[in-house]
């Protein structure tokens, strides 16, 4: 060890100057110049400047301008066209894509305003004045309303065919579908001109409402009952200038100009006001994905305000000439939009970090640490993290998954977490080292350790005498890290399975946790600087040893892969040690650098340092990176204004990442070049490498955050990745969390604890013995007894048995094992007609011995009518084989509804008894082996809905998820997506299908003929001359869904006929894929020139599509009759037994394809008229030849050996000791060149006078 005062072989590095001392003291005269360690940069102008061009910012983000040539007075999103769609002030329109380039112009649209209908592909134009216009997709004239009063603002009603229009002296309730006015409220609102208005879905308690703005008063309107409620006019002391309600919140927001921006609640109560702004705002927005409010002012900026937490997120300034007018956006929040007099402009949100996992424990706690699992697949990747005062919890890191989670009763300094024997250590302010077992949930506290490494010097420390005197006692532990060394990978892999089978499980054997091979030492510093290294499995001290000249320890980090361990202390300086975990003395000091400042952080990358010093009095903030094996070092002229809050490394990019509390994350190369400046809208509590690539964990307001730096490098950094293993993710599931230490808190009586606890080990017992059952089914068992060798006596004898049980002949069987010719040489016989049976000796087959287990059935008979004979005994029949499926314990006993005869039921097989005995119950309670009770029906999400529960659409649905019915089937779900198929918009309708289609196939729905019924009446409604693109898709989304369903089905083959003859949807290629994909062959060769012609016989007609679906429905019925009738004749030329047709509608198109193939083959062969010894090919080639009796073929004459052959062997590699010809003992042969008949058969079909060679066999003689 390194005693004070003494000089070894380790080497000292004194910063800034960098001198190295040698191993006797003495300085070797190297020296690296007078490079300063700590650089304040004083011209913060030229930084921003530099820092500029890699600055990435979380939020809103500008994507481009396009300028216009006349003002903008409105703008919007219409699902129907969509685009985006601005009015200017010269009566013209400009629409524009999702990406917010420009599409299109109309010349001449002369309206104040547009809304989107909630009716698929309609819009409504309204203004100036009393104008209220329907319009389609294109903005074409569909109707208008002939009574309309003055209009100033129009939005959509929460009833799908119904809008809200408000102006001077009204509101009023419209129907979009007759453009008529459903209620006209006009009382008490004749001095008044609304300039705003939002509206309020209606509740329980509260009808449909609208709030209307003049000047300062808000107006409150029942929409059903077509009266005013009530008018604040004590909301505020200025003008109102933009309102919105959020209905997620239940709040009314208004802005005036006053500069401030006020939250209202249900009662009127004020809950936040915004202030923040330095002009008036003129627009608000509400954009529910993000739940974020946004602002527009006269001060060129935008602002994000997060309503919940009542802040401000982020601030925008907007860099234009002229400040905007009104901030908008589409309904997925991805795209917002901004106008001004000058132009629009087009907005994205750019996410740089995304919650990952809402963790358990306090609200807003900060996340104080955070720690990956470094272990690869197939290991799964779990975060550790520790947050507020002594809350731990466990986290899946692909899906962000709350594994499990700890509470301790004192504070918690540091975690670590040992995945191979899935234990929790932690460290206590009182210096306590706390033992857990993750295995359960919550986790289970094992031991606890106290006092370990505090007491005095003793000689067995390597310690002399006088140096334990003069050291301070070392005090107790303030950190913690563990150091894992795995010699034998394998055998800790399979330990650690092995673990996971035992997962509920509360008791542990402690001896398992003692390893001679896999190290795991727990490294303790102390505030007397010392460093302890403490087993893991006891907590016994095993090696301690003084550092940092006996002052606080304020760090350890370990790096197992270079066998190596870093320390800082309060004497600045950082340590690097060298760990040997097989000997005694395990900790030897390698190296030792010394810092004029604070060290604050650390991270290594291999020989690479990066060292994070701060000090908060000077304001001095750098990073300094120093390679260990040349001594060079690289400081940071860039960086962090406020102090640091994480570092870490990421091996992948060879990257440094730093946080501070300037809300940046900093990457920096190796030689401390600044590659990019992540602003943050928050606050990063600390920072983790991910594990792969670019990924890091954030702390950020107590969640943790996930983010990719790898994003936002240089290309190069992104080309590295593509060369980097990324393991597949390993799938890791939740611990079911245990309540049965709730229940015994509640009963204090013993006995009934007792009860508790033998009830634990019963369900235990279960669960082990359900693996079991399990594992048996899925053949993932293996036999401990192999298959004994195989030898020429052990082949003989198979071969003799399987030719004795088949043909049941003498074992007079000559085997040539020899090389005796070559088989490949023998000639290829034609395989036996198989259309005659042969009388083969019928095999006995084996019976299944019952099982044990025997599951309740109670059986219910319907009653039964008087004339009916009465329900026979049931008795047992031979039970037939059927492939086993997974043993389930039903909760409750099953219930048969029988008419006449219970079906027969096949118990499944009784579960193996586990190895420990179970305890026999307390004598005052008596068992019995009913079924276990049933269990209450738990609170959460249904399995099947967990998948939609964050879409936009199932929120609309099930606002408050606590409403879902437990009793939900997939099938009722199902045809509740369908109910909404009918209102929603385009884009939903593409959701909505394609959570159905997930659905099925998934295997959720059974009973798919609803649905099918459904969706094909939905879309005979929803096919029109004049669909959109996006309708298109919509419709193409549902023929693939049906397809899925039932996709032999007629009525399906009508629709997709009539969708390719009509022209005007120009769905032709698309059919004619499907009709591929369905297995109909050559269809455009065929099919399309015959329904070519179709669509120009109804270009008059009103209706198209319903006369070319009649049309489709006649030709179809047309070729189902010939096919009938081919089918017919077909069994007529068969010899095999009639069976009832069973053909779909591909079977009819390829019929019909395969009739105007060989028409189209008949005209091409035509004989010549003027040649009489032409001979005419035959349509299809015969590969077998026809004999005429009497007649010979000399080229089907085959030389036959001696006995009997079987045909060569084709893949003689794969087959070892196969014999080369089976010499098999037939005394008599029979040849039948003519087929028998019956005589019905006779009757029916026509002798044949040719000789198939195919069609001969061999009678059996014996």
């Amino acid at each position: 060890m390194v005693a004070p005062g003494e000089v070894t072989g380790a080497t000292t590095v004194v910063l800034p100057t960098l001198t190295l001392l040698s191993g006797n003291g003495t300085s070797n005269g190297c020296t690296l110049g007078g490079q300063t360690l700590f650089k304040q940069d004083v011209k913060r102008a030229t930084a921003k400047v530099k820092r500029k061009q890699h600055v990435f910012t979380h939020g809103l983000h500008h994507l481009h301008h396009l300028s216009c040539d006349s003002p903008v007075h409105f703008m919007m999103y219409s699902d129907a066209a969509g685009a985006f769609i601005s009015l200017h002030s010269d009566n013209t329109a400009s629409l524009y894509n999702a990406d917010g380039q420009k599409m299109t112009s109309i010349p001449h649209l002369p309206f104040m305003g547009l809304t989107a209908t909630q009716i698929t592909g309609w819009l409504v134009g309204w203004g100036p004045g009393s104008v209220l216009t329907l319009l389609d997709s294109e903005l074409h004239l569909l109707d208008a309303a002939p009574d309309a009063l003055d209009i100033r603002v129009c939005q959509a009603a929460e009833h799908p065919t119904e809008l809200v229009t408000a102006g001077v002296g009204n509101v009023c309730v419209w129907s979009v579908m007759l453009m008529r006015c459903k209620v006209k409220i006009q009382e008490g609102l004749q001095h008044s001109t609304f300039t705003l208005m939002a509206l309020a879905p209606p509740r329980s308690d509260r009808p449909h409402r609208a709030f209307v703005v003049c000047g300062r008063v808000v107006t409150v309107v029942d929409l059903n009952a077509g009266k005013v409620l009530e008018q604040k006019r004590d909301l505020c002391s200025r003008d109102i200038t933009a309102m919105v309600f959020c209905s997620q919140q239940d709040c009314l927001i208004i802005a005036t100009e006053d500069l401030s921006i006020r939250i209202w609640g249900p009662d009127w109560e004020l809950r936040v006001a915004f202030v923040g702004h330095h002009g008036v705002v003129n627009s608000l927005f509400y954009c529910p994905p993000l739940s974020m409010l946004f602002s527009a002012s006269v001060d060129f900026t935008f602002r994000c305000w997060n309503i919940e937490e009542g802040d401000v997120v982020e601030c925008i300034h907007t860099e234009q000439k002229h400040p905007p007018l009104c901030i908008g956006g589409n309904r997925k929040g991805d795209t917002f939009f901004s106008f001004s007099k000058q132009g629009v402009d087009f907005w994205t949100i750019r996410a740089l970090y995304t919650l990952h996992c809402e963790l358990r424990g306090d609200e807003g706690a900060p996340l104080r640490q955070i720690l990956v699992s470094p272990f690869p697949a197939p290991y799964p990747k779990r975060v550790l993290c520790l947050s507020g005062e002594s809350n731990i919890t466990l986290v899946a890191a692909e899906t962000g998954t709350v594994l499990t989670y700890f509470k301790a009763k004192q504070r918690i300094l540091c975690a670590d977490y040992c995945l191979q024997k899935e234990i929790l250590l932690a460290l206590t302010e009182t210096g306590t080292v706390l033992q857990a077992n993750t295995l359960t949930n919550p986790i289970t506290l094992m031991q606890e350790w106290e006092g370990r490494g505090q007491g005095p010097w003793r000689p067995r420390d390597n310690m002399t005498e006088h140096d334990a005197k003069n050291l301070p006692i070392p005090g107790q532990a303030c950190c913690l890290v563990l150091y894992s060394c795995l010699a034998e990978t394998q055998a800790a892999l399979e330990e650690w399975r092995s673990l996971q089978e035992s997962r509920g499980c509360i008791h542990r054997k402690k001896a398992a946790l003692d390893d001679a091979k896999n190290k795991f030492l727990i490294i303790l510093g102390q505030i007397g600087g010392c460093v302890s290294v403490v087993k893991m499995h006891d907590g016994k001290v095993l090696y301690r040893t003084a550092a940092h000249h006996g002052q606080r320890v304020t760090a350890v980090q370990v790096h197992p892969e270079n066998g190596y361990l870093l320390s800082t202390g309060e004497d600045m300086h950082v340590v690097v040690w060298r760990v040997s975990p097989y000997v005694q003395e395990c900790l030897s000091q390698q190296l030792s650098l010394h810092c004029d400042q604070p060290l604050a952080y650390l991270a290594a990358l291999g020989p690479q340092l990066a060292l994070a010093f701060q000090e908060r009095n000077s304001g001095t903030y750098n990073l300094m990176h120093f390679n260990t094996d040349n001594h060079s070092s690289h400081t940071t002229k860039d960086g962090h204004l406020d102090p640091f809050t994480g570092l870490c490394v990421c091996p992948d990019l060879d990257i440094f990442v730093s946080s501070s509390l300037d809300g940046t994350v900093c990457v920096w190369n190796e030689e401390s070049q600044l590659l990019a400046t992540l602003q943050l809208n928050a606050v990063p509590e600390c920072l983790t490498y991910g594990g792969f690539g670019g990924e890091l964990f954030l702390g950020i307001r107590g969640g943790l955050y996930r983010m990719n730096c790898a994003e936002f490098l240089p290309h190069s950094y992104q080309q590295m990745l593509l060369y980097t293993y990324s393991a597949e993710p390993v799938p890791d599931f939740p611990i079911l969390e245990n309540t049965e230490k709730r229940i015994k808190n509640v009963s204090p009586d013993t006995d009934e604890e007792e009860d508790d606890t033998w009830r634990q080990k019963e369900n235990e017992g279960l669960v082990i013995s359900n693996k079991d059952v399990a594992a048996l089914l899925e053949g993932s068992v293996k036999c401990k007894k192999g298959k004994p060798p195989s030898t020429k006596a052990t082949k003989k004898e198979a071969f003799d048995r399987y030719m004795r049980m088949i043909y049941r002949l003498p074992p007079r069987i000559e085997i040539d094992f020899e090389e005796a010719f070559d088989p490949n040489k023998l000639p290829i016989y034609p395989k036996p007609c198989d259309d005659k049976p042969r009388n083969l000796p019928e095999i006995k087959e084996e019976v299944v011995p019952e099982p044990k287990l025997n599951i309740p059935v109670i059986v219910e008979k319907k009653t039964v009518q008087a004339e009916k004979p009465p329900a026979k005994i049931f008795k047992r029949k031979t039970l037939m084989k059927v492939k086993p499926r997974p043993v389930v314990i039903p909760k409750k006993p099953v219930i048969v509804e029988q008419d006449e005869e219970p079906p027969e039921i096949i118990p499944p097989v009784e579960p193996p008894k586990p190895r420990s005995p179970t305890p026999t119950p307390p004598p005052r309670f008596s068992r019995t082996p009913t079924p276990l009770p049933q269990r209450e029906p738990s609170p959460e999400m249904l399995s099947f809905l967990i998948q939609f529960a964050e879409a936009a659409w199932f929120k609309e649905l099930y606002p408050d998820k606590k409403c879902i019915p437990s009793s939900l089937s997939p099938e009722d779900f199902s045809l509740q997506l369908l109910g909404c198929l009918d209102t929603c918009s385009a884009a939903c309708k593409m959701e909505l299908l394609a959570a159905l289609h997930a659905l099925h196939s998934q295997g959720l729905l059974q009973n798919t003929d609803k649905l099918y019924q459904g969706l094909t009446d939905l879309l005979t409604k929803f096919v029109g001359p004049h669909m959109s693109p996006v309708e298109q898709d919509v419709l193409v989304e549902m023929l693939n869904l049906l397809m899925h369903l039932k996709p032999a089905s007629c009525d399906l083959g009508k629709k997709l006929l009539a969708l390719m003859t009509f022209k005007k949807l120009g769905l032709r290629e698309t059919v004619l894929h499907m009709l591929t994909t369905l297995g109909v062959n050559e269809a455009e060769q065929w099919l399309w020139p015959e329904l070519e012609s179709w669509d120009s016989e109804w270009q008059d007609s009103s209706d198209i599509w319903k006369n070319l679906h009649d049309r489709a429905d006649r030709w179809l019925e047309l070729w189902i009759s010939k096919y009938k009738e081919h089918d017919r004749y077909l069994y007529l030329r068969s010899t095999e037994k009639w069976k009832p047709p069973s053909f779909g509608m591909v079977e009819v198109l390829n019929y019909f394809c395969s009739v105007r193939k060989d028409e189209y083959r008949k005209a091409q062969r035509v004989v010549p008229s003027n040649r009489k010894n032409t001979v005419v090919l035959p349509l299809y080639d015969c590969s077998q030849p026809i004999l005429r009796l009497g007649e010979t073929y000399t080229m089907a004459r085959v030389s036959r050996p001696t006995g009997s052959t079987l045909p060569p062997l084709r893949n003689r590699p794969s087959l070892t000791r196969f014999p080369n010809f089976i010499s098999l003992p037939f005394s008599r042969v029979t040849l039948f060149p003519f087929r028998v008949y019956s005589d019905e058969d006779w009757v029916r079909v026509s002798t044949r006078r040719y000789f198939f060679l195919h069609q001969s066999y061999v009678d059996y003689y014996r």
